[in-house]
């Protein structure tokens, strides 16, 4: 039995917060004990005493100093380093509003920030304005196309400021309405191609998660080369979740039946505890299965162990195991998906470079084109 005795407190809080806090401290490996903290001449516990051991103090402290709010997704995200917004890439469609809308609900679950970006591709430097010290160039003349260029660079983002302007008027009618989680946001607009730019941004400003809306399969042979989601879903090193523009809207907390691709490796526990932590630790039932890769190679056993452990971990959602066996892996999964009504698959994604992307898909670049399904694709 530990000696409690040798234990502080770390703080006060109502029971409610003070549970919540013991839940989060414990899932950083900390041990944790709540003593009811009652007011002198008085019967009635008004708060919990939080008590730690001091060895723990300085993790305990980071915890703390990493959100108040208690998020277990928004303090995790933030002591991993990233920053506390959620990136909705958008191209005023319609289909940017289904992204938006899900975003949304998202950041409010989260206590995340969400920004809504928007990028446009500047014209490119001509020749001649490329090359003002070439000894044959009339210098005059070059200049006059630099500046023409500039000043074209000044139309397109003034053009993009006043459709996001228009688009961030709809947003906000949209949250008046019921139709769009109300949450504060903010608008981007940057200068560069739309997968150079959200890549750029997720590397030096990492938000928690990536929204972004996808054309449904009818649609999407128009996208198979330089699809943005694509190029988006290959190189991301933060999570990443599409949502197809002919999607039946899921509240985010509706969403209780998922489909997790594992490689029966560490990266497995890595991507679960990601989600997990991600969606707050919601009731759910989660179906595991193999990847095509794998399955001809995988141990039931590691697979079934890997599901207790996920058990085991996660008491509040229910994890079960599936292999396929038909020669027909593609059709399997599809019975599977359809069977148990599955709303969101959650596939590992790992970097790959240009040459593997062409002749070796990874598995969130097939299921993109394949399936007309929300898919959360977390970097391994």
């Amino acid at each position: 039995m530990s000696d409690t005795n040798n234990m502080i407190t770390l703080v006060i809080h109502t029971p409610e917060r003070a549970g919540i806090l013991k839940n989060i401290l414990e899932n950083h490996g900390l041990k944790v004990v709540l003593e009811d903290f009652i007011v002198s001449r008085s019967t009635l516990r008004v708060a919990e005493r939080v008590k730690i051991y001091p060895d723990d103090l300085p993790l305990a402290l980071k915890i703390l100093e990493s959100g108040d709010n208690y998020s277990a997704a928004s303090i995790a995200m933030k002591m991993a380093g990233m920053s506390g917004n959620l990136l909705i890439p958008v191209d005023f469609s319609d289909s940017s509003l289904i992204s938006v809308k899900m975003g949304f609900d998202l950041a409010r679950r989260l206590s995340v920030h969400p920004v809504v970006m928007h990028s446009f591709v500047a014209p490119l430097f001509s020749p001649s304005g490329s090359s003002l010290g070439d000894p044959g160039m009339d210098p005059s003349q070059s200049m006059e196309n630099v500046i023409e260029e500039e000043m074209a660079t000044k139309d397109l983002r003034a053009a993009s400021a006043k459709r996001m302007s228009a688009f961030r008027d709809k947003i906000i009618r949209l949250q008046e309405e019921g139709e769009i989680s109300k949450v504060k946001f903010s608008t981007n607009i940057l200068e560069g191609v739309a997968e150079e730019v959200i890549l750029n941004y997720c590397a030096q400003t990492p938000p928690m998660l990536v929204v972004m809306a996808t054309r449904g399969v009818d649609k999407k042979e128009e996208d198979l080369i330089g699809s943005v989601t694509a190029e988006v879903l290959d190189s991301c090193r933060v999570p990443v979740l599409t949502v197809p523009d002919n999607h039946n809207y899921i509240p985010v907390k509706e969403i209780k039946r998922l489909m997790i691709f594992c490689n029966i490796d560490q990266h497995d526990v890595l991507a679960v505890d990601a989600l997990m932590r991600m969606f707050d630790f919601p009731e759910c039932e989660v179906i595991l299965v193999p990847t095509a890769e794998k399955r001809k190679f995988v141990s039931v056993n590691k697979l079934n162990d890997l599901c207790s452990y996920f058990n085991e971990t996660f008491p509040s959602a229910s994890f079960s195991v599936s292999v396929p066996n038909n020669k027909n892996y593609r059709e399997e999964i599809d019975t599977l998906i359809n069977k148990n009504d599955i709303q969101l698959l959650v596939v590992p994604n790992k970097k790959t470079n240009i040459f593997s992307r062409i002749f070796h898909p990874t598995i969130a670049h097939r299921f993109l084109f394949e399936r007309d399904m929300m898919m959360l694709a977390l970097p391994v």
